[in-house]
């Protein structure tokens, strides 16, 4: 080159650009040289002209096609100005096998990111990281690009593997977490964002982040406690107060999750989302005034009329006007709340006399209720655990005999409480009875506490002849102290124990505490199974009939086992003839319980009003008059239930029922 071309490259290095545009013009005047084209584009964009900087850059590029620095050079300058679209409009670099490859592809990605073409950007951070296997930027945005296409498990892996080489950081870690959240693999969120909280402690958006995937891993009081650091942290915020409100919904802390989730209504009073979730609750709670009040605050906060339409429906078939509840539920979104939507619809359409709109209805809230439930586990590997379940139960049923039994261990030495229990498959009318004993002074209820499951210490029901005495010591210890966690331990009365599958813990329960009054819920077969399958339980020995009547089969033959095998001490009380005649049934238990009779009892509406949450299915059922109108319910759906009669009228015939 001439000593002018040199002396332009001096300017234009310590900066005099102006005087480095000169001497280029002078020498492009001259030769028309790819250099100086190269230089006077680099000049005029350092001077604020990209429009003639990318054109003299083009010139060198198209003079000399081979040199990767000069097409380097282009391809940042259109991005710089803007046009990162003309960089993909450039034929593609060729395959990596140079570090001048490598650039151009390099290049090529932030163009692509630039531009936002997903797909153009998937390709370039792709060929680089098979180029460049420790790149972490490259998988780190080969991942953000994988992440938005909704690709989140393929995101996942990229990035964890951008993290993995670069531990330090945290965006990074944060990103992968998030993407192992969106793609269902929480336990490895978890461990993401875990780290993330070590590496920053005081940071609330992190804890955040972590009490999201605690949620979504179904650990609701790690995220609890997630969420409440979080708001130590940063004071109360919409995140914060609604996270900790859905953990406790999860774990039917109806009561708790009130006022947590009305500070999030006061924070944010014209989120629809907050205030459906809000109401969803306060209907949980028997609070409908609450629940009308809160919709008509939410319209003169701009929400729209369909936004609320689910929780109008959920107010019109509480009142009894069923076919406004079925426009208004039609008119609202589904997906808001799949589960809690398909259940609502169900019930408008039974009591409407809908039978084929309820089933329907009802196999698809079961359905969107194990979809939830399945994240962490396969459909195949649910529906294989549920039937080994149903299969262990009935083996069970097959090994209790007298001779069995004989070898459990009973302990001797009396109770320090007074202790009775309350079982029967679910729907059986548990919650209905328990509400009429707890208005009896002297009686206190444990509602589905499962605390003789946790007094098992991990024995299995089939293993108990094989234990000891000091076994069943601890184990009743261990229940006695979960009793005092929810009842004074002054009361005197009776604590009455109610967790309907514990039917099928009735050994243990016997071996506790021997001889102690154990009360048995009947329904018609048909009629609970029919009633359990349209409520939204979550479970897959619910999600059709056929499983939901062969699981009736499966308790109910090991109900009937220990109490003949173990002469359990137990009292019937046939549902049927509870709504018939509350009196008549109730006076016999009362004495079976060894309590004075109290007029109390018969008042389930005001003692259901004053009980506050019920956590059961029956929540908003217990309030209301009692109603016969369930009874014999099955027979408008006897062809949906067909799969599952030959058991279930086997069942009824062994209970007495004539139809």
């Amino acid at each position: 080159m001439n000593s002018q071309f040199n002396q332009a490259i001096e300017a234009f290095q310590s900066g005099n650009f102006d005087r480095a545009r000169i001497l280029a013009e002078s020498e492009i005047s001259g030769t028309e040289s790819p250099e100086a084209h190269h230089l006077l584009g680099l000049v005029h964009c350092r001077l604020g002209d990209p429009a003639s900087g990318i054109e003299h850059l083009r010139l060198a590029a198209k003079a000399e096609p081979a040199n990767a620095g000069y097409i380097l050079m282009l391809m940042r300058a259109l991005v710089d100005a803007g046009r990162a679209t003309d960089v993909l409009e450039m034929p593609k670099p060729p395959p990596i096998r140079s570090a001048a490859a490598l650039e151009l592809w390099r290049a090529r990605g932030e163009a692509a990111d630039d531009a936002e073409d997903l797909d153009a950007s998937q390709d370039a951070w792709s060929a680089i990281t098979a180029a460049a296997p420790r790149d972490w930027k490259a998988w780190a945005n080969l991942g953000n690009a994988l992440a938005a296409k909704e690709r989140w498990e393929e995101a996942g892996e990229a990035l964890s593997k951008a993290a993995s080489i670069n531990p330090d950081e945290l965006a990074i870690q944060r990103n992968a977490g998030s993407a192992s959240l969106q793609a269902g693999k929480f336990e490895q969120a978890v461990g993401y964002f875990s780290a993330l909280a070590r590496a920053r402690p005081e940071d609330a958006e992190t804890r955040i982040l972590l009490a999201h995937a605690f949620a979504e891993s179904e650990r609701h009081d790690e995220a609890i406690a997630e969420f409440e650091t979080a708001r130590r942290l940063g004071g109360p915020s919409l995140a914060t107060e609604l996270g900790i409100g859905r953990s406790l919904v999860a774990k039917l802390r109806f009561a708790e999750a009130e006022p947590v989730l009305k500070r999030a209504y006061e924070i944010a009073p014209a989120d629809s989302l907050v205030v459906r979730q809000y109401g969803v609750v306060l209907e949980r709670n028997n609070r409908l005034d609450a629940l009308a009040n809160l919709l008509d605050a939410a319209i003169e906060a701009g929400i729209g009329a369909d936004k609320l339409s689910y929780l109008s429906a959920v107010i019109a078939r509480r009142q009894g006007r069923l076919d406004d509840a079925h426009n208004l539920l039609l008119q609202s979104d589904p997906e808001d709340n799949p589960v809690g939507w398909h259940r609502l619809r169900a019930r408008i359409a039974d009591a409407l006399g809908n039978v084929t709109e309820a089933f329907e209805a009802a196999t698809i809230m079961n359905q969107k209720g194990l979809e939830q439930a399945m994240r962490t586990m396969s459909a195949e590997e649910w529906q294989q655990n549920a039937a080994s379940y149903r299969e262990e139960q009935h083996q069970l049923a097959r090994a209790i005999t007298p001779e069995w039994a004989s070898r459990i261990p009973l302990l001797s030495e009396p109770s320090p409480r007074r202790i009775a229990f309350l079982v029967g498959f679910p729907r059986s009318g548990t919650t209905l009875l328990d509400t009429f004993l707890m208005g009896h002074p002297d009686i206190a209820v444990l509602e589905e506490e499962q605390l003789v499951g946790k007094a098992s210490l991990g024995v299995k029901v089939k293993d108990l002849p094989g234990t000891s005495i000091d076994f069943v010591r601890e184990a009743r210890a261990t229940y006695l102290r979960g009793v005092s966690e929810h009842v004074a331990r002054d009361f005197g009365g009776l604590v009455l124990d109610k967790f309907p599958l514990d039917m099928a813990a009735a050994p243990l329960i016997q071996a506790m505490f021997p001889g102690a009054p154990i009360i048995f819920a009947q329904r018609h077969p048909c009629d609970v199974v029919l009633s359990g399958f349209m409520q939204s339980f979550g479970v897959v020995n619910f999600a059709n009939i056929r499983d939901t009547a062969d699981y009736y089969d499966a308790m109910m033959s090991t109900w009937t086992a220990s109490r003949d095998a173990m002469k359990l001490n137990t009292r019937t009380v046939v549902y049927e003839e509870l709504i018939e005649d509350p009196e008549e049934v109730l006076r016999p238990v009362i004495g079976f319980l060894g309590l004075e009779w109290d007029e109390r009892v018969l008042d389930h509406q005001q003692t259901a009003r004053e009980r506050g949450t019920i956590a059961t299915p029956s929540y908003d059922q217990v309030t209301e008059p009692i109603s016969k109108s369930a009874r014999g319910r099955w027979k408008r759906y006897r062809k949906q239930m067909e799969p599952g009669l030959p058991i279930l009228l086997d069942w009824a015939e062994r209970l007495g029922y004539r139809d």
